[in-house]
């Protein structure tokens, strides 16, 4: 590992400008990784929606939802069936 003098870090970090410290160090960091949200070359494809999962996804979701918020939902009407004259 080389020392502590050698990395990028450290050298930007000890750069004498007239930036306060926490731009030197936002400037650092920014040096070390791409921005996560950088636009990406013309040459590079979108990938196709695949709606087959989709629909799969969301119809083994709702064989589960409905029946159950019709249960928390429902349950009033059931209980006011079952019990007579309240």
């Amino acid at each position: 590992m080389p020392p502590m003098t050698m990395t990028p870090l450290f050298r930007t970090m000890l750069q004498r400008r007239a930036m306060s410290i926490g731009a030197r160090a936002r400037s650092a960091v920014r040096n070390f990784e791409p921005h996560p949200f950088e636009r990406y070359s013309t040459t590079e494809k979108a990938q196709k929606a695949d709606w087959v999962k989709q629909v799969k996804r969301v119809g083994n979701v709702s064989v589960i939802y409905f029946p159950w918020m019709a249960a928390a939902l429902g349950w009033p009407l059931l209980a006011e069936k079952l019990v007579p004259n309240l």
